[in-house]
């Protein structure tokens, strides 16, 4: 990470509430197949989504080999 993009998301801290950014840190930590969806109105975040994917083995027939 360069130094703009560190000075940025310092910034980005500061105008994040912490419920929200205590939020994202927590869904981005649990998710394990999926995507977290950030819902934005007037500049300002709304809503957070999480999609998360279950996967299971192949149910198909057993290979052989």
């Amino acid at each position: 990470m360069d130094l703009a993009t560190a000075e940025k998301l310092a910034e980005a801290r500061h105008a994040l509430p912490e419920e929200v950014l205590g939020t994202l840190v927590r869904l981005i930590r649990e998710v394990r197949f999926g995507s977290i969806e950030i819902v934005v109105h007037e500049g300002r975040i709304t809503q957070i989504e999480r999609r998360e994917k279950v996967r299971f083995a192949s149910s198909g027939p057993p290979r052989k080999g």
